[in-house]
């Protein structure tokens, strides 16, 4: 009878801990921020033209919209201030086919050395960037003849006279494909340097955000600050709908003071959860697991709210968990950067 008295004893004092400890049940957000540019357009640039020239006669693409978010599109170079201009110089592809030994099977038991084969195409796009300051007459970027490569090689083929007879079928589809995607890859980083550098795009950072769970204490303060995020991060986000919102988010007065309600509200529920932390204690209601998470959700709040000294003071009491003060850092990291940015303004 020792062991299942033994056995019972363990089921009860897991189930205790299950009851009376507290977990952080987190869930990540997507936290909108406004990234400011890290080099500012001169004050009277207001407008831009953008365009993709196309020299290759292998391939076709569409004129892509290169977006300067915080800038208005204007449809003539006439109108601009800023040209922004992506260049497809040309587009080249090699491919071959190629013998491949393999184990071809006999029965269940038995294999022997065969030769099939495979193909391979490499493309590649070669490419220019240029930014030009039609107001000030300035060139301010020009990157040229960038090129990007991808290869494609083909699975195996058990016959090679197969392989050779679809490599000629399929080459010039599969190099027009590789076209393609390393041109939007271009784009796609163009896009990318020129809203760091100059724009003021919306981007995101995602936070997990605790909002406590266990049977013995009562956690519908934290539930109802992570519901204050989510509206938050909703009410942003509306204001930067639509092909061309303002630089600044299209606010009304009551988005605005919902916001800044929601953010008052969530800033003092999660002071006063940090305040009832109890250290190395588990049958508390803010214990170890979930102090540290605590201290990265109100550093996001004040982040929020623009207070960004706040933001990094309030990570340095992440100490805990290694996770957490992993997260932390990476945190500040970004803190800093949009700090530094806002300081070049």
């Amino acid at each position: 009878m020792a062991k299942p008295k033994f056995f019972l004893l363990l089921t009860l004092i897991i189930s205790l801990n299950f009851i009376y400890s507290q977990r952080p049940n987190t869930k990540k957000v997507a936290i909108p921020y406004l990234q400011f540019p890290s080099n500012p357009l001169n004050k009277n640039i207001e407008t831009y033209v953008s365009k993709v020239v196309n020299y290759s006669t292998l391939f076709q693409i569409s004129n892509i919209g290169l977006n300067l978010k915080g800038y208005e599109n204007v449809a003539s170079i006439g109108e601009a201030d800023l040209e922004i201009k992506f260049v497809i110089n040309n587009a080249s592809f090699t491919s071959k086919p190629f013998k491949a030994k393999y184990k071809k099977k006999v029965n269940d038991s038995t294999y022997v050395d065969a030769e099939g084969g495979r193909y391979m195409v490499v493309a590649t796009v070669n490419f220019s960037e240029y930014i030009r300051d039609l107001k000030n007459d300035k060139l301010l970027i020009s990157n040229e003849g960038i090129n990007i490569s991808n290869q494609f090689t083909s699975d195996l083929i058990k016959n090679y006279g197969s392989a050779i007879k679809q490599h000629n079928n399929n080459r010039e589809s599969i190099a027009i494909r590789i076209f393609y995607e390393n041109t939007m890859e271009g784009l796609r980083r163009f896009k990318s340097t020129l809203n760091s550098n100059f724009g003021y795009p919306l981007n995101f950072y995602y936070v997990a955000f605790a909002r406590g769970r266990g049977k013995k204490f009562d956690y519908s303060d934290l539930e109802r600050s992570f519901k204050n995020i989510e509206r938050i991060t909703e009410i942003i986000n509306s204001a930067f709908t639509g092909p061309n919102p303002p630089r600044y988010g299209n606010y009304n007065e009551e988005m605005k003071n919902e916001l800044f309600s929601k953010l008052e509200d969530t800033i003092k529920i999660l002071n006063n959860s940090i305040e009832e932390y109890v250290p190395r204690k588990k049958k508390t209601k803010i214990s170890d697991k979930i102090i540290d998470h605590l201290y990265i959700n109100l550093a996001t709040a004040y982040f929020l709210n623009g207070e960004l000294n706040k933001a990094s003071e309030t990570l340095k009491g992440v100490k805990i968990n290694k996770g957490e003060i992993k997260v932390a850092s990476q945190f500040n990291s970004k803190i800093e950067d949009v700090s530094k940015r806002l300081k070049l303004q």
